[in-house]
């Protein structure tokens, strides 16, 4: 499916509905003519209709920050699915953690820390949403964001990387315009596997979002990455290896066993930095 915005894909379906319309004006122009004619009856609907459309735009504003646009247009399109059903897909799941915040909110006024926080944390959704990522939600300082689902993303782990690395560089940038005290860094994980997308919760409350082994497993290397740090799974790196610098770390458990499995600290890109 091609990314669209959620208006858009709300606009296709009054569009669609529009046409609907038109097609029945135009079976109806040899009825008598009068207020109560078919005819009327029908462009009186097309007028309701492009009312709907102006208060709809207004509301899909007022919802837009609080859902991810690529899962509002996927969920809301003319050709998308009516009850959403889980889809599995293959997705590079990237994690990521403000180092530190925890001591901040211990020493910052509450005035000034919400806004503090916005400041981190809209950086790195602007990093993810520019690569072509889902932002899925915000848990305090940490985010959560996926890549090739529920539209599918060429190259989405290299994509992920390259989120994840500006979101390290521009984080700098950021710095430079706050007092030291304020300064923090992202602890990033990113890893590579199947996960399931879908409703998920009651029937009074769901969130559409993402679950399984592999948003854990990236979680985990967020929680191993220092501060600064970029930590990327042996998937990641396999599918990538040719294209960027990483260093091995085979020290990293399995929860629930003995396996110990490699995993990288990133390092850059060989060709290109973003």
């Amino acid at each position: 499916m091609e990314r669209i915005s959620g208006t858009e894909a709300f606009d296709s379906l009054l569009d669609r509905l529009m046409e609907y319309l038109g097609e029945a004006e135009r079976a109806l122009a040899r009825s008598a003519a009068g207020p109560d004619s078919p005819v009327e009856l029908v462009r009186t609907s097309r007028d309701l209709v492009e009312i709907l459309r102006s208060r709809v735009h207004r509301e899909i504003g007022r919802l837009a920050p609080m859902l991810d646009p690529d899962l509002m247009a996927y969920l809301i399109r003319a050709d998308g699915p009516e009850d959403p059903t889980p889809i599995r897909r293959e997705v590079t799941v990237l994690f990521v953690d403000l180092h530190g915040f925890s001591e901040l909110c211990e020493h910052t006024p509450l005035e000034a820390l919400v806004p503090l926080l916005n400041r981190y944390l809209e950086l790195a959704w602007a990093c993810i949403r520019a690569e072509g990522g889902v932002v899925d939600r915000f848990m305090g300082d940490a985010v959560l964001g996926w890549f090739n689902a529920p539209f599918e993303l060429p190259d989405h782990p290299y994509r992920a990387l390259r989120a994840a690395w500006r979101m390290q560089q521009e984080v700098l940038h950021l710095h430079a315009a706050l007092p030291p005290e304020h300064r923090r860094r992202y602890r990033i994980g990113v890893h590579l596997g199947e996960a399931v997308l879908g409703p998920i919760g009651t029937r009074a409350f769901q969130t559409y979002t993402l679950v399984g082994s592999t948003v854990n497993y990236a979680r985990r290397l967020q929680e191993a990455a220092p501060p600064g740090q970029i930590m990327i799974s042996r998937a990641v790196f396999e599918r990538v290896r040719e294209r960027i610098e990483a260093r091995a770390l085979p020290i990293f458990p399995v929860r629930g066993g003995a396996q110990v499995v490699p995993v990288y600290r990133f390092l850059g890109f060989r060709e290109e930095t973003p």
